[in-house]
């Protein structure tokens, strides 16, 4: 949706910020990324930014001031030229970088501290796996706190468990988890790790030939003598999607979702509530919040009693409330074909190859505010239409701000280059300002608000991204 009358225009210019209408807005120079298979940005590193290129023969560093001035690059040997990167994490004054790699049939883990100069601090061996080990890329979750880190590999009938102390780079335990009935690679859907160490693994059957079982299943392991295993499904009807996290603060595991009578992409309800992570029945029903028939017809913008379920919606993002509530931000998406692939013709030089011809919709927002009980405090509709075509949607969609008393959902009004960023603001129980925060017109940006990194109470760095170079644009708020 464009805004008409916009009251703050914010121009960009390279190596320059400008304030202007409450937001303070600097640009970095481009950045070429042609050759990447991945790129990362490290915020506030020792006084530094940092934008990691995975080239997969190479991992190369550029250093950047806080105001996004270029300083120089940096890229680091290894033991062997080809390793394989498991994931990066952003401290204070330096980063863990952990890497895997194979010589004489083994695979090494390994985790290097690197300081805000990308010089190395220093280089730890975590694991050795011998040639009988089970084959797959090690995946990586991090704890809220950055204490704990979590490198699994998913097999069919279980999960290759190291746990590392991230300030002292040890490793605290490994083991293989089995549960009967699950598949640690198709039934998979989430893994979180706590503060303390506790992991929490989300799961659904996934088969194509019975549907019938519409539970979740929850993995708690405490540690390797202490693993419980919980299922959950609706009193009434099935639930269609089911998202966790944990409260640090109240040490609560926080669960929400929607449910549907029997289409999955259709919602009729939602639930959201918190329970102590050390009482977590092992067969659970839960209670639903049922959408009003008046709702509905907000939503859609159809008279009431005109339509049962809505449609299309996928949670985006939980927010857990102070007092152990939740607020629970749903999106619709859909995606339509225009072309089936095997009659289009070639795709040489483009940027998203093979893929056919894909219409993206990212439009009206659900917020659902529960308290800890899982009743239901407020809700509110948030409108909003993005359209795009064969970009995978990337430019779409939105960016949560939190700060601590207020949300702000920051999104491209249209997906195109010159453009118009807006945002919702939102303050504990749901009241709503809409705003207008910046123009990229003549600027030639285009920016992902989902690769979006949170730097401080009140900025974020946002990647615009064209034709295989980005910018780092960094957003001030006042």
């Amino acid at each position: 949706m464009k805004i008409k009358n916009t009251t703050a225009v914010i121009i960009l210019f390279l190596f320059t910020s400008t304030i202007l209408s409450g937001q303070k807005v600097t640009v970095s120079n481009e950045i070429n990324i042609r050759n990447n298979y991945a790129y990362d940005i490290l915020p506030s590193i020792g006084g530094h930014i940092i934008f990691y290129h995975d080239r997969g023969y190479e991992q190369s560093f550029e250093i950047y001031d806080q105001n996004l001035r270029y300083k120089t690059s940096r890229t680091p040997e290894f033991e062997k030229k080809n390793i394989s990167p498991i994931g990066v994490i952003p401290m204070d004054s330096s980063f863990n970088f952990y890497y895997a790699y194979r010589d004489e049939g083994k695979t090494f883990i390994r985790a290097n501290t690197y300081d805000e100069n990308v010089s190395l601090i220093d280089s730890v061996t975590l694991v050795i796996k011998d040639k009988r080990s089970t084959e797959g890329n090690p995946r990586f979750v991090f704890s809220k706190d950055k204490s704990k880190v979590l490198i699994f590999t998913p097999d069919d009938r279980s999960l290759i468990l190291h746990l590392i102390d991230n300030k002292k780079l040890k490793t605290i335990y490994e083991f293989i988890i089995t549960i009967k009935d699950f598949n640690f690679k198709s039934d998979f859907e989430k893994i979180l790790l706590t503060n303390s160490g506790t992991i929490f693994i989300l799961g659904k059957k996934n088969s194509i030939w019975n549907n019938d079982d519409d539970a979740f299943t929850l993995i708690n392991v405490v540690n390797k003598e202490n693993i419980g295993v919980h299922r959950f499904s609706a009193e009434t009807d099935k639930i269609s999607e089911l998202k966790i996290d944990f409260d640090e603060k109240n040490q609560k595991l926080v669960m929400a979702g929607l449910t549907t009578e029997n289409d999955e992409s259709n919602a009729n309800g939602y639930f959201g509530f918190s329970l102590n992570s050390t009482e977590i029945p092992d067969d659970a029903e839960i209670l639903i919040n049922k959408f009003s028939i008046d709702f509905m017809a907000d939503v859609t913008g159809k008279k009431p009693g005109k339509i049962k379920e809505l449609s299309n919606f996928k949670i985006k993002d939980l927010v857990i409330r102070n007092d152990g509530g939740v607020v629970i931000i749903s999106e619709m998406e859909r995606e339509f074909t225009r072309r089936t692939q095997m009659s289009s013709p070639g795709q040489f030089g483009d940027i998203f190859p093979g893929r056919g011809f894909i219409d993206y919709y990212h439009e009206d927002l659900i917020l659902l505010a529960t308290y800890p009980d899982g009743k239901e405090h407020w809700k509110k509709v948030l409108f909003k239409k993005q359209f795009s075509q064969d970009d995978e949607g990337i430019y779409s969609s939105y960016y949560l701000l939190k700060t601590p008393s207020r949300l702000r959902i920051l999104y491209n009004d249209e997906i195109k280059n010159s453009n118009t960023v807006s945002e919702y603001v939102l303050d504990a129980v749901g009241n709503t300002e809409r705003k207008s925060v910046l123009s990229t017109e003549y600027q030639n940006l285009k920016l992902r608000f989902t690769a979006a990194i949170q730097i401080g109470p009140q900025a974020i760095i946002v990647p615009s991204e064209k034709n295989w170079k980005i910018n780092l644009v960094k957003i001030e708020f006042q």
